[in-house]
């Protein structure tokens, strides 16, 4: 072998050495952020009134919203959530046959997702903190925020490439104060609140599924 060519043979060793070792290394890159907008179908949930005897219970309708993760660990995210109901909530021990009114149900939290395995299917689970908030319509009636918090578990599919996806299965408590006033009306004349609340949580179930967007 020539001079020239154990030369050329070497350097194109080191060429495969150094392109071995950047796809190692991009390989061994996680992601940082995950994007996962997201629809469901959400079940569940009511007040109880103490003045009527009754509760009033909220439709079951469809959702959506997006959550945002972070990358912590190998196995571990932060997460950040925010979801959307549009429903109604019967109103038949206050008005009789009348429809029901129009309430928008909204949630952001922020907690953590802690993924098991290395596989390209991980299995998860989640747990978050933070608000909720009910908006009935129409916008005469006041909007109520409580504390509330989220434990939700499922499957990440195509965990290791930019684009994946997410089955869930999700539930949100809200503590609420008990013997309270809310969505509450007010005008010139005279003041009225809708609910005289007996209960101290209300509970939702949620099934979704999003689409992964990682970078």
């Amino acid at each position: 072998m020539t001079e020239q060519s154990r030369k050329l043979t070497a350097l194109l060793l080191l060429f495969a050495t150094v392109s071995n070792l950047r796809t190692a290394s991009a390989q061994d890159t996680p992601f940082r952020f995950e994007l996962t907008p997201f629809t469901a179908y959400r079940l569940g949930g009511g007040f109880e009134d103490n003045e009527v005897d009754g509760e009033f219970d909220l439709d079951d309708s469809q959702a959506y919203g997006f959550m945002l993760n972070g990358y912590v660990n190998p196995n571990g995210q932060w997460e950040l959530i925010y979801a959307r109901q549009d429903t109604e909530i019967e109103t038949q021990s206050l008005f009789g046959n009348a429809p029901g009114l129009d309430m928008n149900v909204e949630y952001l939290q922020f907690g953590g997702t802690y993924l098991f395995n290395d596989g390209n299917t991980r299995p998860f689970i989640a747990l978050t903190l933070g608000a909720s908030r009910f908006d009935p319509q129409p916008s005469a009636f006041s909007s109520e925020s409580f504390f509330s918090a989220s434990f939700g578990a499922g499957y990440q599919l195509n965990a290791g490439s930019r684009l994946g996806a997410r089955l869930e299965g999700r539930v949100f408590t809200t503590l609420i104060d008990s013997d309270s006033d809310i969505f509450c009306e007010s005008s010139a004349i005279a003041g009225s609140c809708l609910i005289r609340v007996d209960g101290t949580t209300l509970t939702q179930w949620e099934l979704r599924a999003g689409l992964v967007f990682r970078f």
